[in-house]
């Protein structure tokens, strides 16, 4: 990995526990507006609290909370992708920006979702390699938000194994994938690309606080480098709390209490 992945990379992973609370707000431009984050307004009420580490959203979004002075020191990731579910294709992600555009924007990496069902896997890995090859030339990590749709339970593991597998050979610097309810599918899942890639588990399904810690606990037990956790973060009327106690999981009791000082302090 080259100098200015590195240090883009360490604006995004606690500096000791080299994991991430990422949140991703993107979901306006598939979803419409949310409860949380129907406005930029909205949405800077709870960004700034010290457990999100990074924060994933589209440029028009990214560009309006800086503008506020939202973001901080967070790491910043431009989502490059997306398609709205008015659409009868919501699957086939397009693309919707530029390499370039995310550096104005002081974009510390970039996302992409590919979602397979069957019928775009052309499309998916020519939109990856495309976005791998332009982010390199700038030292820009890649995170893939990586959804399979296709096949019966027992060949899931499989099929997703080999699907992290592509994107890794396409040069991706890191996946985000869903969060088995069953710790042992997924410690065999990331086994063999957890030291290719960083790998961050999706928040899935809105679900109560108490069964999403454990199955953040049991992800990084696989390997896990952190979460990437959207709607069961910011559905929540106080996000506060949650965001506290999965910083404290990820990054342990010296973190939480690096960011609650700093949390205080700008109160």
């Amino acid at each position: 990995m080259n100098t200015a992945k590195k240090v883009r990379l360490g604006k995004i992973l606690g500096a000791s526990s080299q994991r991430a609370v990422i949140v991703p707000i993107d979901h306006g431009l598939t979803m419409g507006p949310l409860a949380g984050i129907e406005s930029t307004a909205r949405i800077a009420r709870w960004i700034g609290h010290p457990g999100v580490d990074a924060v994933i959203a589209h440029k028009g979004i990214l560009s309006r909370l800086a503008d506020q002075g939202a973001l901080g020191r967070k790491g910043v990731i431009l989502h490059l992708n997306g398609m709205s579910n008015l659409s009868d294709s919501v699957d086939d992600k397009e693309w919707l920006t530029s390499i370039e555009t995310a550096l104005l924007l002081g974009a510390d990496a970039v996302s992409l979702q590919v979602n397979f069902n069957g019928r775009n896997d052309r499309a998916n890995w020519k939109m990856l390699g495309q976005a791998v090859d332009g982010a390199a030339r700038y030292g820009l990590p890649v995170l893939t938000m990586l959804y399979d749709k296709v096949g019966e339970e027992q060949r899931r593991l499989h099929r997703l194994k080999q699907l992290m597998r592509t994107a890794v050979e396409l040069g991706t610097d890191a996946l985000k994938i869903g969060m088995s309810e069953r710790p042992e599918l997924l410690r065999e899942a990331l086994e063999d690309v957890q030291s290719d890639a960083l790998v961050f588990v999706a928040g899935g399904e809105l679900t109560g606080d108490e069964p999403l810690l454990e199955h953040v606990s049991n992800a990084l037990r696989a390997g896990a480098r952190g979460v990437c956790i959207g709607r069961n973060i910011f559905v929540k009327k106080s996000p506060a709390l949650l965001l506290e106690r999965l910083s404290e999981l990820v990054h342990g009791e010296p973190a939480r209490g690096e960011r609650e000082k700093a949390f205080a302090s700008v109160r």
